[in-house]
């Protein structure tokens, strides 16, 4: 990798700003602003939209785009490496004294083969004798006389009650977290760090705390919808919003540090 990604990213954070700030700024969704400082060209549409996008996002960096796309040839450059084929074998010719032992060994086969068609047709040709009687039938029981006895109904079973099982109580506290839109999030789980990223719509995230789960920052807020413990909470903020420091504890309450 040329570095055109570091450089990037160590403009933006000297800036002190966010992918969710910086796509403010640039207009450029923070899934592809991410991929431009991780390198990642892979999920861009094309080659013109990666040149396009890194020469807006230079100009907002107060970069050179000249300079910024000269490293971003460079390592596109350095990726495509020549394919080296391997030298062609010569095919040696076959010996010309292995042609009649072939030969020789395919008839031998033949001769074997038709011998035991032979033998074995001979075989179900001649019916086979068998010492086999048939066993004699039993005799079938004889039904039993009815009697008052036998026709009285058999003493009822008394129903044993059913034991109630009480599920236990919810342990600690149960985060689900559903990006409906691209949010940039960092997580704090029980004092340590837990999740951290930019996360595309349509993610879900499943978090398991003791004690308290930290939102230390959201970007856009509007795009997170929060399950704590089977309830849904109301939503952080607006769309684009950024909010910072905000504690999920057990009495489902969100309580801003």
């Amino acid at each position: 990798m040329a570095g055109e990604g570091q450089v990037l990213l160590k403009a933006r954070e000297a800036k002190g700003w966010s992918l969710v700030e910086a796509e403010e700024a640039t207009k450029i969704r923070v899934r592809y602003l991410q991929a431009l400082e991780e390198e990642n060209y892979s999920i861009l549409p094309g080659n013109a939209y990666v040149k396009g996008f890194l020469r807006t996002y230079a100009k907002n960096l107060n970069l050179n785009p000249e300079e910024i796309l000269n490293l971003y040839r460079a390592s596109a450059a350095s990726e495509a490496a020549p394919v080296l084929e391997a030298p062609l074998t010569p095919i040696r010719p076959k010996s010309l004294w292995l042609r009649p032992l072939v030969a020789v060994a395919i008839g031998l086969i033949a001769i074997a083969l038709v011998i035991g068609i032979a033998s074995w047709s001979r075989m179900q040709a001649t019916p086979q004798k068998t010492a086999y009687e048939p066993a004699a039938l039993p005799t079938a029981p004889s039904e039993p006389k009815e009697t008052p006895n036998n026709q009285a109904n058999p003493p009822a079973s008394n129903p044993q009650p059913s034991e109630t099982v009480t599920p236990p109580a919810t342990q600690g506290l149960s985060a689900k977290l559903v990006f409906t839109e691209d949010v940039w999030i960092v997580v704090k789980v029980d004092g340590q760090p837990s999740l951290q990223g930019t996360f595309p719509a349509g993610t879900t995230k499943e978090l398991q705390a003791k004690d308290k789960i930290e939102l230390v920052n959201v970007g856009n807020a509007g795009g997170l919808m929060i399950t704590l413990n089977g309830q849904v909470l109301p939503k952080l903020g607006k769309s684009g919003q950024v909010v910072r420091n905000i504690a999920l504890s057990k009495d489902n309450v969100i309580k801003a540090q």
